[in-house]
């Protein structure tokens, strides 16, 4: 994953569903699947992956250096890549309003 410190980013947030929302719809859809007998490898992001990948996401932002606050709920975002969409988080910092941007594919308008 690529991370990335930006300035503070302020708007249009409420734009992206938060990793709550989003961990929520997750695990209904893989109830939904398992409850019905299908196979629902691929069709989305697996719950547990998604909540793993976040946490990898914070300690990432940390190491660059996120201060472990929010400003605003984390969100995530969706971008194509190879034959599907792949999601990354972003994360507004209470203290100063940066942002830190976690994404699975390089995004060169936000390199330093």
């Amino acid at each position: 994953m690529f991370v990335y410190e930006s300035i503070p980013i302020d708007f249009f947030w409420e734009q992206l569903k938060t990793v709550s929302v989003t961990a929520g719809e997750l695990a209904l859809l893989d109830a939904a699947a398992k409850a019905n007998g299908t196979n629902p490898s691929g069709a989305f992001p697996d719950p547990a992956e998604f909540l793993k990948r976040w946490e990898t996401a914070k300690d990432l932002a940390a190491n660059v250096g996120w201060e472990g606050d929010f400003r605003n709920e984390p969100v995530v975002f969706w971008v194509p890549h190879e034959d599907s969409f792949d999601y990354g988080f972003v994360i507004k910092q209470d203290n100063n309003g940066a942002t830190y941007v976690i994404s699975p594919v390089r995004l060169e308008s936000l390199r330093n």
